[in-house]
């Protein structure tokens, strides 16, 4: 069988209102052969059913179904399923406004990219706060572009010296046989599991480049995983992918200048989980000195706690 171009893999839940206008944004882009990989976490409305649907008029769609595990999961079901040249992941609610994937892929083929990125423009769907709308509405839209080829520790650098950053894991497609080569996984159980993810698959990339071309459109929406997150949540995943990105950089080496916008970069996962800690009640403070027994984690978790203390007097 012939290799397709693309993996794109598609995690849902309860997505069955947008699942037309994600699936069918994939499956029109032309000059190009796809796999498109949907990974049914567990919906209990009629998105397996539309799936199904989907499936039954185009052999590239696949369904995966598993029993409710969260996002990372199923995102990881899918990668493990991939037989694409090429993994993008697409979130069930949002979708891709163009046909271009295929310039996409010739751009990393000429340029041999283990990691390509673009941009994306949110839209607001519904009655999303004005103070949500505020923070999102704008903060998928990079200044720049940064189309010279470079290592994916100096794109970081760069990005994050402009304030340009983005560790959304849609905005960008990467080298299937990368990302399984440097064993690139996400984190189970836990919301934020962009940042580890895109921190990883960058840090470890020899050739990476950006586009600056709006592939993805960002629905923000009530409901959603970033429109309903408490405090719990995303102190427990900004606390782990701190962890995990902490580690990732302990023991290399770079330039003092990559290093203190690496440094920036992780801190501010840091500071993320930190903040939350502060309102958080002890028996939440209990649940995450359990997630993990690590000196590491546990120093990290007592500087985190250090503001909570003072806080409270």
């Amino acid at each position: 069988m012939t290799t397709p171009d693309v993996t794109v893999v598609v995690p849902i839940y309860n997505s069955e209102p947008w699942l037309d206008d994600c699936l069918s944004s994939v499956l029109a882009q032309t000059a190009i052969t796809l796999e498109v990989i949907c990974v049914n976490d567990g919906s209990t409305d009629g998105s397996g059913r539309v799936l199904q649907r989907y499936a039954d008029q185009d052999p590239r769609l696949t369904i995966i179904d598993q029993p409710n595990s969260g996002q990372s999961v199923g995102r990881n079901a899918g990668l493990d399923a991939a037989t694409g040249r090429y993994l993008v992941y697409l979130d069930s609610d949002d979708f891709w406004p163009g046909d271009t994937l295929a310039a996409l892929v010739r751009e990393a083929d000429e340029k041999r990219l283990d990691v390509l990125l673009f941009d994306c423009f949110a839209f607001r769907d519904g009655d999303v706060s004005s103070a949500t709308w505020t923070r999102y509405s704008t903060y998928y839209q990079r200044t720049r572009e940064y189309r010279e080829t470079r290592p994916g520790a100096d794109m970081i650098a760069d990005m994050r010296r402009h304030r340009d950053y983005r560790p959304h894991v849609g905005m960008y497609i990467a080298r299937t046989d990368y990302v399984r080569r440097i064993g690139a996984r996400f984190i189970p159980g836990i919301v934020h599991q962009d940042n580890p993810y895109t921190f990883r698959l960058l840090l470890d990339a020899d050739r990476t480049a950006h586009i600056k071309s709006d592939v993805y459109a960002r629905r923000i929406r009530p409901g959603s995983t970033i429109t309903t997150l408490d405090d719990e949540k995303s102190a427990k995943g900004y606390f782990l992918s701190y962890v995990a990105m902490a580690r990732e950089v302990d023991g290399r080496t770079f330039s003092p200048q990559v290093t203190d916008m690496l440094s920036e970069v992780v801190y501010g996962v840091f500071d993320g989980a930190q903040k939350r800690i502060t309102v958080l009640p002890d028996d939440a403070i209990a649940s995450l000195k359990a997630l993990d027994s690590g000196i590491d984690a546990q120093i990290a978790l007592r500087a985190m706690m250090s503001v909570r203390g003072r806080s409270r007097r």
